[in-house]
This record gives C-alpha cells, structure tokens and sequence, in this order.
C-alpha cells in the first residue's frame, strides 16, 4: 500500500498537483495582464518562460517520482544524466529565445519565475492551515 501511493505521487507531505495548476493559471493570468498593461512582446516574453518553466517542472516531478519507485542506486546515475541533459536543451532554449526570439527579457525572467511564485503561494496556504486551522462553528 506505501509503494503503491508512492508510485500515484505522494502529495501528502507538499500538494503538488496545486503547485501544477496554479503554475498554468499564474503563467494565464500574467500573460494576459502583461499584454494589456505593457506590450505585445512582454507578454510573449513571459509566456515562453513560463512555459519553459513549468514544463521544466513536470518533466522534473516526473522523473523525481520514478526515482523514488526504484533502487535508488539505479536510478540516481539515470537521473542525473537525464537532469544534465535537460538543463543543456533548457540553456538553448533560453539563449534562442533572448538572442533570435526577439523577447522581451524581463517578461521572460518573470516568466520563469512562476513555478517559484506558485511553489510559494501554496506553501503559504498550507503553512496557514497548519498554523491557523478553520475554528468550527459553535
């Protein structure tokens, strides 16, 4: 039963599966915010780091939870050869998108920055639910 949840990914401990969501519905709202309140190419900018982003995160929790199904052993030289070759394509991606992409830069970093905005927002809410718990009502 414990590998078997494993196995589901365990978002006992840090909701993960919110992390996700809220990622995309950030990179969303933002993308949509910087085209009318700045220009057409921030929000460009920001949308294709965001994705890079937050697929970067996927394929991250993805490969985190195979780890954790297997001998570690095994897996750990696996992953860190599939850990190097993600940050080569993600290196190239980013220097096509600022050097031939024509981005916006500080979109791009903001961008970028919505997995971490997300990862702290839901930290924050679960720190207010274990800290603050709802009072029942009388």
């Amino acid at each position: 039963m414990e590998q078997e949840h494993k196995a589901a990914g365990d978002d006992r401990l840090f909701p993960l599966g919110q992390v996700q969501i809220l990622n995309w519905l950030l990179l969303t709202a933002m993308a949509v915010a910087a085209w009318g309140l700045f220009s057409r190419r921030c929000a460009i900018g920001l949308l294709a780091g965001g994705v890079v982003a937050n697929v970067s995160f996927v394929v991250l929790r993805r490969d985190l939870s195979r780890i954790f199904r297997g001998s570690l052993q095994v897996a750990k030289a696996r992953y860190f050869f599939s850990y190097g070759i993600r940050f080569a394509v993600l290196a190239v991606i980013l220097y096509g998108l600022i050097r031939h992409g024509g981005v916006h830069l500080f979109g791009l970093l903001v961008g970028l920055s919505t997995v971490v905005l997300s990862i702290v927002l839901v930290a924050a809410g679960e720190a207010k639910k274990l800290y603050f718990p709802m009072k029942e009502a009388a």
